[in-house]
Parts: C-alpha cells; sequence; structure tokens
C-alpha cells in the first residue's frame, strides 16, 4: 500500500483517565493546568462508549512525566469515580496514508498483532493514523509494518531529532 509517510515520535509518557460519565470540563481543566506549565500535548483521544463510560487518553515528552503527575494529581479534581493512570516509555508512530485510512488500520493492526506488539491508543483523522506503542520496541513495530507499506520514493521512516518545548522568551520587536 502507498503511503505518504511514517513518522515516530521522541519518547512519551501516556496519560489514560477513565470514567462512568463525561464529565464537564475535564478535558478544559486538563488542558489550562499544562498550559499553566508549558506542556506540549502529542498525542490525545477523548472517547465515549455505548455503555456511557468515557476515556481520555493524551500524552506528553517523557522528561516532563514526573511533573506532569505531580501537577494533574495535585490540580485535577477528578470526579470521585473516575482514575487516572500513566504509562511511560511510550511511542507514537504516525502514518499518513493516501485515501486508504482504514486499510492502513487493519494492516498495522494484524501485523502488530501477529508480532505481539502492544497498542496503548490509536487516533485518526482526514490526513493521519497515529498508534501508540511501547518505545523500547518502536524499531520493530515500524519493521513490521515496513513490508506492507509503501513509503515515497522508497523514503526512510522518520525520526525526530528535536524536543519543542513552550519558552517565556519573547522576539524582541525591531527598531
Amino acid at each position: 500500500m502507498k503511503v505518504g509517510g511514517l513518522r515516530q515520535s521522541l519518547e512519551l509518557c501516556q496519560f489514560d483517565l477513565r470514567g462512568p460519565e463525561p464529565s464537564d470540563g475535564i478535558l478544559a481543566n486538563i488542558s489550562r493546568i499544562l498550559a499553566s506549565q508549558k506542556s506540549n500535548i502529542a498525542f490525545l483521544t477523548y472517547k465515549t462508549n455505548k455503555d456511557k463510560r468515557c476515556q481520555l487518553s493524551f500524552c506528553l515528552n517523557q522528561d516532563q512525566s514526573p511533573r506532569a503527575s505531580k501537577i494533574l494529581n495535585q490540580g485535577l479534581q477528578l470526579p470521585p469515580v473516575w482514575e487516572m493512570k500513566s504509562r511511560e516509555h511510550v511511542g507514537m508512530i504516525t502514518v499518513f496514508p493516501r485515501h486508504s485510512a482504514l486499510i492502513i488500520l487493519g494492516a498495522v493492526l494484524a501485523s502488530w498483532g501477529a508480532q505481539s506488539i502492544p497498542i496503548y491508543g490509536i487516533a485518526t483523522s482526514l490526513s493521519a493514523v497515529s498508534f501508540t506503542t511501547d518505545y523500547r520496541i518502536m524499531d520493530k513495530a515500524v519493521v513490521a509494518v515496513q513490508d506492507s507499506l509503501q513509503l515515497p520514493g522508497n523514503r526512510a521512516p522518520i525520526k525526530p531529532e528535536l524536543h519543542y518545548y513552550q519558552s517565556e522568551v519573547k522576539k524582541r520587536d525591531k527598531v
């Protein structure tokens, strides 16, 4: 299958929140708390199941995990029946399909299932399908799907080398 590209993330940590019903404002509260700490969200999903249970998952850079855990545990007022868990050493692989997102999704699920590669989260958009998995075996995960995917111009998957952070430093106006 031809794809527009494949990108791997830097090492992330994933937070999963689960509860029995939609909690108004929970996403806004999390966003406010993380923005106040200048934390960038690399992955975000929110869903409500048929049984009215909700799940919110998001990923941050791994180096922000201890600080984010502390801040979320202190500042986030979860309803009593909600729970929050975190997982370290998470990686995200994003595939850019060319009008075949469902086929790509099936190919990744089949190839990773055959290799016992865990899937911690899936997010789709019009232009990308992203999967979170164990960062320590991301190279194995990429190799498992490369047989099914044809990258443009036989290019290798993109591996990031830069961390992006928010800063208080402002660009000065030119005089």
